[in-house]
């Protein structure tokens, strides 16, 4: 699922002059990327908070719309894979629109995030062949943008759980049937590592973002390619159906082997640590995979961002000294 507008010159409404003033001189100064964004950062701040401003300029919604795209998702694959298709969540005790959601709202950070990026520096050719700044400051603005709006969209999420403990009743065949869900739609101790999970996930969506930027200056067919890609990554992430399902048909199948391969797919201990951390009472006793396993898997996953960070920022460095010949 591919979602997201990209930001361009005319979009964020800063003249040249503006962006030069923003653009801190020291940053020219800064050895490795992480401090040339250190430097820039009240430009990037800027920039964001321009971007969402004209994002949702005249919308009788405004941000709420963060929230509706992915709300209105949700409502069509539970409609449809749940209704006809039979699929359940992972646990008796979670309904199957709070498990679907779970995990297309960071889905959708990871996924705007990159159509942003990708088209981040094209979008401000003008502003990259006039101004110096450094122009790994589009791709960090597109994915700060982002998770701006998933920051946002948490709270309507708690509102939908709240929702969800009040008024669904516990179903039959189970203990204290009939009583609403109530406290077993509450975390536990674990949501405090919930921040640790955005982390790393930023950091792997930006080590992408550079990657994907800097390559769709010179190559216009990164962002097709990306785009395909991204959509297929959509199905093979345990966002519409629950990964013990997946681990029972791939055992009695292909084999354990395929199971495992398949958590090596980054955003797979991801959006599993979502459901973990933000339902610690319903996968208490019942987890949809082991705590161990989403461990193991978000080792992996942090061991992919570091490689990644690396390869991204040494192509994004090479690659920016001839974006302005090339744009």
């Amino acid at each position: 699922m591919w979602h997201g507008a990209f930001l361009s010159d005319k979009t964020t409404l800063l003249d040249d002059e503006t962006l030069a003033e923003l653009a801190d001189p020291s940053a020219r100064a800064g050895k490795t990327m992480p401090e040339r964004l250190w430097r820039s950062r009240e430009l990037i701040f800027t920039l964001v908070k321009r971007d969402l401003k004209v994002r949702y300029k005249s919308t009788a919604l405004g941000f709420l719309w963060s929230f509706g795209r992915p709300l209105f998702l949700m409502i069509v694959i539970a409609s449809v894979f749940s209704v006809l298709g039979g699929i359940r969540a992972s646990h008796e005790l979670l309904p199957y629109p709070l498990h679907v959601l779970t995990g297309i709202l960071p889905w959708f950070f990871f996924a705007a995030s990159l159509q942003d990026s990708t088209y981040s520096i094209l979008g401000n050719a003008n502003v990259v062949k006039k101004v110096w700044l450094p122009t790994e400051v589009f791709p960090a603005t597109a994915v700060l943008g982002q998770f701006v709006h998933f920051v946002l969209t948490l709270p309507l999420l708690a509102a939908f759980i709240i929702g969800y403990a009040i008024i669904v009743d516990i179903p039959q065949g189970l203990p204290r049937a009939g009583e609403p869900l109530g406290v077993w739609l509450a975390p536990d101790w674990s949501v405090l590592l919930l921040p640790f999970v955005v982390l790393i996930q930023a950091l792997f969506t930006f080590a992408i973002a550079l990657i994907l930027s800097s390559l769709n200056v010179f190559y216009r067919d990164v962002s097709s390619i990306a785009e395909i890609v991204i959509s297929a990554w959509f199905y093979i992430t345990p966002i519409i159906y629950p990964a013990n399902q997946i681990r029972e048909i791939l055992q009695g199948q292909v084999g354990e082997w395929v199971y495992y391969s398949y958590l090596i797919n980054p955003m797979t201990p991801v959006v599993l640590a979502y459901r973990r951390l933000l339902y610690g009472r319903v996968f208490s006793g019942a987890p949809e995979v082991s705590d161990s396993t989403i461990a193991m898997g978000m080792g992996v996953t942090c061991l992919t961002t570091i490689v990644l960070l690396g390869i991204g920022m040494t192509m994004f460095n090479r690659l920016c000294r001839r974006f302005a010949d090339e744009l």
